[in-house]
């Protein structure tokens, strides 16, 4: 391939990915006049919808995105990207990373393990917990073993 077609396919490419924006960019306002022209009723219907299929997806079943798209919301593979664009895979993994967090409270031993093997292991006493905090712009995991704290 030489340079003049490799300069004509960055350019084909560049065009076709304005143009997806341009086309999201539209989806998004029609999507909003939409939403703004329901009722409240129908908002209202339509929150509960989704919502509902989420936790139905995503607190229940504890199902993948896919799953979520196809089996929940009954939507067919076209779907996939447009739900990843509207942000509901962020919405999806983070749902999943904050069940594992959650999980993660209940602990009794905590390890740490490199290459060369398991380098601290602590089983907590009865009465303590763990808790986690991100430091020093997030680049720090701390972990925390800790009396519960009783209220």
């Amino acid at each position: 391939m030489t340079d003049k077609d490799k300069d004509k396919l960055l350019k084909t490419i560049s065009e076709i990915g304005e143009s997806m924006r341009e086309a999201m960019a539209e989806l998004d306002r029609e999507n909003d006049d939409w939403w703004n022209a329901l009722s409240d009723k129908e908002r209202e219907d339509a929150f509960y919808a989704v919502c509902k299929r989420i936790w139905q997806a995503d607190g229940k079943d504890g199902g993948t995105y896919r799953h979520a798209l196809y089996s929940v919301f009954g939507f067919d593979p076209s779907m996939y990207a447009l739900g990843m664009e509207c942000g509901y895979m962020s919405i999806h993994n983070a749902i999943f990373d904050g069940e594992q967090l959650n999980k993660m409270k209940g602990v009794d031993r905590v390890e740490v393990i490199d290459k060369e093997g398991r380098n601290y292991v602590r089983y907590l006493d009865r009465g303590e917990t763990v808790k986690f905090s991100l430091q020093d712009n997030d680049n720090t995991l701390k972990i925390f073993i800790d009396d519960k704290i009783t209220g």
